[in-house]
């Protein structure tokens, strides 16, 4: 079937090589089970520092010192972890399962206690140097990796991050220093990692509350430094920045400082908090200041939160969540401060040298921080994180390069934002053009981290690239388009209560819309569309990264005039219960002015699908033109199909595409489509 779309096949493969790197972060955004895969060469062509995660070599020296020559307060925090129950020598695990999930709760307590005393011990064997606390930490590791095969549960994203994230720190510290830990152990779980648990938090959790995404997004850059997975590690970074979910920085912090959960209880504040500072925390070690994001969004948050928390007065705003679900008409109760703070203070206060007072009383409150609760976050932060004023940055300087690269068309322009080096540096900024491979500079000595071309044409596809000057690592590239490919239209159809906006970047469209759902069976959606031929077929897969759990979207033919009217629909849509509610498919027939429609059938969508009310996995939609015929069709892998139903259309010129309303007054929510295709029958 010969392909009627914007691209030839020879242009086409021109730019998937030209994308390199970058073009498996468009495919990342699957379901369980369907990472991309990427190249030893291109995911490893560049190490990592490590140990690089939580604690690097110069902080385990640092704390080594501070014990050695009783430095407080680092002496009395590691007293803290010293005398804590999981830190001892005489530590018995449980035993390691072949499951563990939560709610229902299936052995997560033992792992979570087995994470935290593998953590533990590997903290002591570095600080101490007894070689006796690495047996300890390397049996735990050993026997999980060994053993843990599923994950299972409607909170699985909370099972596999929390616990998960103490045990890949644990065996980050046993693999890179002088532990013994032998070379097909630490292998042998990188490899649970990637298969067991990358699995599950490889879509984040954009249905549920922040601290859920948050644990998500700080599992992921783990496992992406452990592995020496540069792409992963660039997921993680953008969907902390630019994500759908509530766990995305400005969706979790507000500009006033009040967080997402702030209305709901004081505890996940800070959870959420936390999580967020953790992955701060890796970014540095890996030369990279994401602790600025927003100008210290996340300080904003802490200082807050610790203002609040602390007995004093802040200002709160009635909100609803990117969900939709979550809604908050006042401030939550006030709560006992959870041990958080001396890492974000001693970020700001001795890296970076900014006043927070209020994190800084929080800290000084707490002081020695002990264990947290369960496996939720690390604890023991006034022996991990104290330090004298020092921007100690040396330790990653040499592996940095500026990462997360985004593109985004605005404006007849292309904004460019990326996370910037730890160190003060200027970038340089290349581009191509349309799949050439030769990269052009057009930015010299670029402050960053943001940068606006507006050397741009409509329909054009530029992919970016940036390096710090002097420096020939650069980062993974973006690919962005100035408005759609040729032939697509943007549309609205009813009213929208705020702005709606398409891109393409040579693999994905992305809509982004607010908007009611349809009401007395009116129509409203923002719309994007090309011609469609007779005879065709027009398939598109959605991407399972979902916000709104209100929202509608799915793919319309639509008359082609000056109205654009819309002929028929296939829907995706939610209802019943608010956590769980059941997904169905619907082809849908409006009358001839295209206001208002019937629903010609339904077809509920079931698991792998949907799985505790969730879309857990890409479902492709299509609709094929048979004459005057419209067959309606989903698949789960593109190939086996499932008819939905059949409707007639007339037999004139009509326009095919993807639609999009958020549900929700307010809340912008951005889908993303990929795998758009228009052939010929």
């Amino acid at each position: 079937m010969p392909a009627i779309d914007i691209f030839s096949r020879r242009r086409f493969n021109t730019l998937l090589l030209s994308v390199g790197a970058g073009y498996t972060l468009a495919p990342a955004l699957l379901g369980e089970g369907t990472l991309p895969e990427v190249s030893q060469s291109d995911k490893k062509s560049e190490a990592f520092s490590h140990p690089g995660m939580l604690h690097s070599h110069g902080d385990l020296a640092r704390m080594r010192e501070g014990v050695l020559h009783q430095t407080q307060p680092i002496l009395v925090g590691f007293e803290a972890l010293r005398a804590h129950p999981l830190s001892q020598l005489t530590y018995a695990s449980g035993g390691a399962f072949a499951e563990i999930g939560r709610n229902p709760t299936v052995h997560s307590q033992e792992f979570d206690r087995d994470a935290n005393a593998a953590y533990q011990c590997a903290l002591m064997n570095c600080i101490t140097g007894d070689p006796a606390y690495a047996k300890v930490s390397i049996g735990i590791l050993n026997a999980w990796s060994t053993t843990l095969r599923v994950i299972s549960g409607s909170d699985s994203v909370l099972c596999a991050a929390l616990g998960g994230f103490k045990m890949v720190n644990a065996a980050e510290l046993m693999r890179h220093t002088k532990s013994g830990w032998a070379t097909a152990e630490a292998e042998r779980f990188g490899r649970m990692l990637r298969e067991i648990v990358l699995p599950v938090v490889a879509n984040f959790a954009p249905f549920a509350n922040g601290n859920w995404d948050t644990a998500a997004l700080k599992m992921m850059m783990a496992i992406a430094i452990y592995d020496d997975d540069h792409p992963l590690f660039d997921r993680a970074l953008q969907y902390y920045r630019f994500g759908c979910g509530d766990g995305q920085l400005a969706h979790y912090i507000y500009a006033n400082g009040e967080c997402q959960e702030t209305g709901r209880d004081q505890q996940h504040t800070q959870l959420g908090l936390a999580h967020m500072g953790d992955c701060c925390e890796m970014a540095w070690h890996q030369g990279l200041d994401l602790y600025a994001n927003l100008d210290n969004r996340l300080l904003l948050g802490f200082e807050y939160t610790a203002r609040y928390n602390l007995g004093e007065d802040v200002p709160f705003e009635p909100d609803i969540d990117q969900t939709g679900k979550y809604r908050h008409n006042a401030i939550s109760p006030r709560s006992t401060l959870r041990p958080v703070f001396e890492q974000i203070y001693n970020h700001y206060v001795h890296r970076r040298g900014l006043p927070a007072p209020w994190t800084q009383r929080a800290a000084e409150k707490l002081r020695p921080e002990v264990a947290g609760f369960g496996a939720d976050h690390t604890g023991f932060g006034t022996l991990l994180y104290t330090r004298e004023a020092s921007p100690d940055t040396d330790e990653a300087a040499s592996v940095a390069v500026p990462s997360g690269l985004h593109a985004l068309a605005n404006n007849g322009a292309i904004d460019l934002d990326f996370v910037p080096l730890a160190r003060t540096t200027r970038y340089t900024i290349s581009r191509a053009e349309d799949g050439d491979t030769r990269y052009a500079v057009i930015a010299k000595n670029a402050v960053g981290p943001t940068y606006r071309d507006p050397d741009v044409k409509p329909s054009r596809l530029y992919s970016y690239r940036v390096n710090a000057v002097g420096s020939n690592r650069t980062s993974s590239s973006a690919e962005e388009m100035v408005g759609l490919p040729a032939d697509w239209q943007e549309q609205t159809v009813g009213q929208l209560s705020g702005k709606s906006t398409a891109s393409f970047d040579g693999m994905t469209y992305r809509l982004r819309s607010a908007g009611v759902p349809q009401n007395n069976q009116h129509i409203t959606a923002f719309l994007v569309h090309r011609k469609m031929p007779a005879k065709s077929t027009f398939t598109a897969r959605v991407v399972p990264l979902i916000a709104s759990q209100f929202l509608q979207l799915g793919i319309a033919v639509l008359s082609d005039g000056a109205a654009n009217v819309v002929e028929a629909m296939l829907l995706l849509s939610s209802r019943g219960e608010m956590e769980r509610p059941a997904w169905s498919a619907s082809l849908l027939r409006t009358d001839e002015a295209g206001a208002s429609s019937h629903t010609v059938i339904t077809s509920q969508l079931s698991a792998p699908t949907i799985t505790f009310g969730r879309l857990a996995g890409p479902l492709s939609l299509r609709f094929e033109l048979d004459d005057t015929t419209l067959h309606a069709a989903v698949s789960m892998d593109g190939s086996k199909w499932s008819e939905i139903g059949t409707t007639d259309i007339p037999n004139r010129s009509l326009r095919v595409g993807l639609f999009l309303n958020s549900g929700l007054h307010k809340i912008t929510t951005e889908v993303c489509f990929d795998h758009v295709s228009l052939t010929s029958n």
